[in-house]
């Protein structure tokens, strides 16, 4: 269980602001951002990506201010940029100049089971936003902590995906470790929802649930289609 914990790093942000391309004009300034989720893909070599946007549009870095920013395939980020033109003549393929990326933590939902059910938690979170991008759930979360590593993780139970006539329970649940309730933290987590498709169908419903700080319940009701 040891690695499936430490892939649960939650990544903190004090403000998450989002931007959509939607937003475009006719012409492009230097002194425009925009700051959007996206998924990295790489090209013949570890300094060539493109990062696919969640609202469809393509980025093709033509400079990179993050070079430090280790690239992997598939990989969620959070990326800040600055439209320099479209490519050829398209409407949703940019050259930017990327001024920073961060890594948004990715996860598959898992299984609950006894092996597991402890060491994942029942801390309280609160979530403040909740969405459906294509096949990915996004939640931006807020969380009490101070000095040590916690852990976010999206559960269902066994049996509970193979019933067609209900819909799909999952549950957020959060391991503080005994951590300091110093501060008020922010986080932002994607999790994989082709874990939840049911074969022969092409969609799913399916239900979120979290508890709060104030102990209260609450429950988020979706349909992913795929």
């Amino acid at each position: 269980m040891k690695n499936n914990f430490l892939s649960g790093l939650i990544i903190s942000l004090s403000v998450l602001v989002f931007f959509s391309c939607g937003d475009k004009k006719d012409y492009y300034s230097l002194g425009d951002i925009w700051i959007s989720l996206g998924m990295i893909e790489k090209q013949d070599s570890d300094s060539n990506f493109i990062i696919y946007l969640d609202n469809g549009d393509t980025l093709v870095p033509a400079t990179n201010d993050a070079p430090y920013f280790y690239l992997k395939n598939d990989q969620r980020v959070m990326v800040n940029y600055t439209i320099l033109d479209e490519v050829g003549k398209s409407t949703k393929k940019f050259w930017v100049k990327i001024n920073d990326l961060y890594d948004v933590l990715f996860k598959d939902i898992i299984e609950l089971n006894e092996a597991n059910n402890d060491s994942i938690g029942n801390d309280p979170v609160n979530i403040d936003n909740i969405w459906i991008s294509k096949n990915l759930l996004n939640i931006e979360f807020k969380y009490l902590g101070g000095d040590k590593i916690h852990y976010i993780n999206l559960t269902h139970q066994a049996d509970n995906i193979t019933n067609l006539s209900q819909s799909v329970e999952l549950e957020l649940r959060h391991n503080a470790n005994n951590d300091s309730l110093k501060y008020s933290l922010t986080g932002i987590v994607t999790f994989n929802l082709k874990n939840i498709e049911i074969s022969n169908q092409d969609s799913v419903n399916f239900i979120v649930k979290s508890t709060d700080y104030k102990g209260d319940e609450h429950t988020f009701n979706g349909t992913y289609y795929y």
